[in-house]
């Protein structure tokens, strides 16, 4: 449901969640929550999706993400899937320090790929449109918030031009509103950091010329010469260019039609057939809020964190912001279907005995094992602590990546491009350079999780293709929204007493039972009472002998965990998963 005004009277109506703005991450919010099944409001101040891009790389864990709400596939065939290349040497020629034709796979997509902003933002709004229990409030502006002692957050808007005021209560109230967010403002929050020196000339242009087309079809980062640059190719026929400028140059002279066409020029683009959708100069900012909620109001997001768009988190943190509200979502909703305090966990008990090769001889001992607290006594209270240590580390490595491609003294510069040239050639350094340069993988190294447990915990599954009664899939198809417990080549139920199993079944939570790729089918005995498929390409058996798992408790946003929530029997999680 979708209203753009309301000029019949001050309104009063409860909603479980509200969200304040509806970009690319507080679309994803609302179709999550549609998703799980809770009451929710959307308030976007802007009628119309802004027609240009602003965040333009899209990785594969937040590709993956979009698969929770079924937008994965769509999401995939909509992205640009290039080459990817760095030069450096004398004016960016003939010194790659990176050039591949195909950037690899993870998680069953492409690492890194280019989107056309205002395309999937409308397909996210239109995706929406199917969930009765979301509404969603065009041209709405937030004018207070107040928490009140019962603790409902009562919040009032009006549609911008009109005169009354609406006033909705919810229990947990959702900013996604944006680096300027009102929602950070109305809390008093600090949001500390600092904006970049150098300045960025931003060029988004259109042009069916299929030479331009041809001539920049990878994505292209000039890290040498008087002036770096980089450029993305976009989907539909539209490209980005950004420019480093130099301290003396004046960002409006620099804006100008005749100035950008020359700067173009200058790096060979031919702008005859070129339409200018945006000319911007802008400063990169690296930011963090002091607290990233307040009772019952979260931030998400640029209204809690930005990043510098290096390593291909975009330029408005869409991916991060992304990453927040699946690490979110999936606890409100515990929350809202009675989960309030920590279930002292059913701990995986491993087999008394080594397995035999033919498995029917497993012996298995079944137990309860209380673990301490971690510190976090409430679900939400895990947000923060989660969340925040993966982006300080994403915004310290984003930051140095970005100092070393915007040297400009050109001694230091002839000193980099010369070591980054030789060490590009060794063959360990091109197997870096081939895994996304080291970015670092999202972790959870605090929050709910079981440090007791292996070296999994906190780790994000792997998403392979699975073989599932001879159908290949991905490997979430299979694994839905909500808990799992899997199994590697065991019935995980098998280390389960049966009131743990009880527990777990009412959180929706699916027991899967992995096997080798080298089984033409499952053993029907052995697998009794799970879902059973096949790990076709010996992913999760590498990622399982790796971390030295056998039985894996995953948590809805596909992290490693053995630390679980109790839930009333009769409510089930909400996450339309039973």
């Amino acid at each position: 449901m979708e209203r753009r005004e309301s000029d019949s009277g001050r309104r009063r109506s409860h909603f479980d969640v509200v969200i304040v703005g509806m970009g690319p991450v507080g679309a994803v919010c609302a179709n999550l929550m549609g998703k799980y099944g809770v009451k929710t409001i959307v308030f976007e101040k802007e009628q119309e999706i802004y027609n240009g891009p602003r965040a333009v790389a899209v990785d594969a864990e937040t590709t993956r993400f979009f698969g929770l709400i079924d937008l994965d596939d769509w999401l995939d065939e909509h992205v640009s899937k290039t080459g990817y290349q760095v030069l450096t040497g004398p004016e960016g020629n003939g010194w790659p320090i990176v050039d591949l034709e195909e950037v690899p796979k993870e998680h069953g997509y492409s690492k890194i790929s280019y989107f056309y902003q205002p395309t999937v933002e409308a397909t996210l709004r239109k995706n929406v449109k199917k969930y009765p229990n979301v509404q969603v409030c065009l041209g709405y502006e937030v004018t207070d918030i107040v928490e009140g002692r019962n603790g409902l957050v009562h919040v009032k808007v009006k549609f911008i031009g009109g005169l009354n005021e609406e006033v909705y209560t919810c229990k947990y109230l959702l900013g996604c509103d944006g680096g300027k967010s009102t929602v950070r403002r109305r809390l008093r929050l600090r949001y500390d950091g600092k904006a970049d020196v150098e300045r960025w000339l931003v060029l988004d242009i259109h042009s069916k010329s299929k030479q331009l087309k041809d001539q920049w079809s990878k994505f292209t980062f000039v890290i040498a010469g008087k002036r770096p640059y980089l450029h993305t190719p976009l989907p539909g026929d539209y490209h980005r260019f950004e420019l480093l400028l130099d301290d003396h140059e004046d960002a409006e002279d620099m804006t100008k039609l005749e100035k950008v066409e020359s700067l173009l020029n200058s790096i060979d683009v031919d702008t005859s057939h070129v339409t200018f959708q945006r000319r911007i100069v802008y400063k990169f900012h690296s930011r963090e809020v002091e607290q990233w909620n307040v009772g019952h109001t979260f931030l998400l997001g640029d209204a809690a964190h930005c990043l510098p768009p290096f390593r291909g988190q975009g330029s408005t943190g869409m991916c991060s912001g992304i990453r927040d509200v699946v690490n979110l979502c999936w606890k409100i909703t515990l929350f809202l279907h009675g989960t309030t305090e920590p279930l002292s966990l059913p701990r995986i008990a491993e087999p008394a005995k080594p397995e035999t090769e033919d498995r029917k001889s497993t012996t298995t001992t079944k137990q309860e094992i209380h673990l301490p607290q971690s510190g976090v006594d409430r679900l939400s209270d895990s947000y923060q602590v989660e969340r925040s240590p993966h982006v300080a580390l994403m915004t310290r490595h984003a930051t140095i990546y970005g100092t070393f491609t915007k040297l400009r003294n050109p001694v230091v510069t002839l000193a980099r491009d010369v070591i980054f040239y030789l060490m590009a050639q060794l063959p360990f350094v091109q197997l870096y350079l081939l895994e996304d340069g080291g970015k670092p993988a999202p972790t959870i190294i605090s929050g709910l999780i079981d440090w007791q447990s292996k070296s999994s915990a906190g780790k994000m599954f792997p998403q392979p293709y699975v073989v599932m009664s001879g159908e290949r899939k991905l490997f979430d198809k299979v694994l839905g929204i909500g808990f799992a417990v899997i199994g590697w080549e065991r019935n995980p139920k098998q280390n389960l007493s049966l009131d743990s199993q009880s527990k777990l079944s009412s959180l929706g939570c699916k027991f899967i039972t992995i096997d080798a790729g080298h089984q033409t089918e499952p053993h029907s005995r052995y697998f009794q009472g799970s879902v059973s498929v096949i790990d076709v390409d010996g992913v999760i058996e590498s990622w399982c002998k790796e971390h030295q798992a056998k039985l894996i408790l995953l948590r809805p946003d596909r992290f490693s965990s053995i630390y679980l929530f109790l839930v009333p029997l009769t409510s089930g999680c909400g996450c339309g998963c039973l």
